[in-house]
């Protein structure tokens, strides 16, 4: 017996139409993606934990009454300075601290991390914006700092090291300025006093809480410095850049600000 064509459906859940088959391949595609991403903390809804995480106010050391700063001391690297716009001369205050940007692969084969340094205009102590004073050598003393001092500045797990390295697109006389878990001699800085000319003359001397250094990197001496002119973009919002330049010798006419001082907890 004949059925009538007119009772059979063509389509129905079954049937496949189109590019059916690109279309569930894209779909197997965008699934894997999610799933890689979610594996490795890479989606949206994850950065923004990690980023209020780090931004979770933490205690800092407490001076002692003589107020010298202390290798151990638990501690914010702060930046204040007046500047003029390079196009409007127009003068504005700069006001940062050093603190630790979005962690990437160094891509060698070390497998080491490596993290932003950055100038964050929130003036507060933060997992991202508090470090560890320490020795080179990472043996525990609490010794006074004084000028001409070798140092490493740490996160607070005693993992990433402020870091001074060669950069692939920069002038010869400026290196980048990282957070890196691989500590080798280019994790190693100098307390300076900011005077050039009286540098001799306090060298060996202890260095007080909220003194204005300069922090130099020992292999190139280099100073950590502010790039006022650049800002970065981060889930943090938008922060100074932070390099590493030769100075000039008179900080009246060198461009970038090289002046910092630590800061600790008040004991009153």
């Amino acid at each position: 017996m004949m059925h009538s064509r007119a009772n059979i459906r063509p389509y129905n859940a079954q049937v496949l139409v189109g590019n059916w088959y690109e279309d569930r391949v894209m779909e197997e595609e965008v699934l894997t993606d999610f799933l890689e991403k979610r594996s490795t903390g890479q989606l949206s809804s994850q950065k923004m934990s990690e980023v209020e995480r780090m931004s979770q106010a933490i205690p800092l050391s407490i001076s002692a009454g003589d107020g010298l700063l202390r290798f151990g001391h638990q501690l914010m690297l702060i930046h204040t300075s007046v500047y003029s716009a390079q196009n409007t001369g127009e003068k504005s205050q700069l006001s940062c601290c050093l603190a630790t940007g979005i962690p990437h692969s160094s891509g060698l084969q070390d497998g080491a991390t490596e993290v932003t340094a950055t100038g964050t205009t929130s003036i507060r102590p933060t997992l991202r914006s508090a470090f560890i004073l320490g020795k080179p050598n990472l043996s525990v003393s609490s010794d006074s700092v004084k000028y001409g001092d070798e140092i490493i500045l740490s996160d607070t797990n005693g993992e990433l090291f402020l870091t001074c390295v060669k950069s692939s697109t920069r002038a010869g006389r400026t290196c980048d300025v990282i957070f890196t878990s691989n500590k080798t001699r280019n994790s190693v800085w100098i307390v300076m006093h900011p005077n050039i000319n009286a540098r001799l003359e306090f060298d060996g001397s202890d260095v007080k809480i909220d003194d204005k250094i300069v922090l130099a990197h020992a292999p190139t001496n280099k100073c950590l410095s502010v790039n006022v002119e650049h800002f970065n973009r981060s889930p943090y919002g938008r922060e100074h850049e932070l390099l590493c330049e030769l100075s000039t010798g008179s900080f009246a006419t060198y461009k970038a600000p090289i002046l910092w001082k630590f800061q600790t907890q008040s004991a009153y």
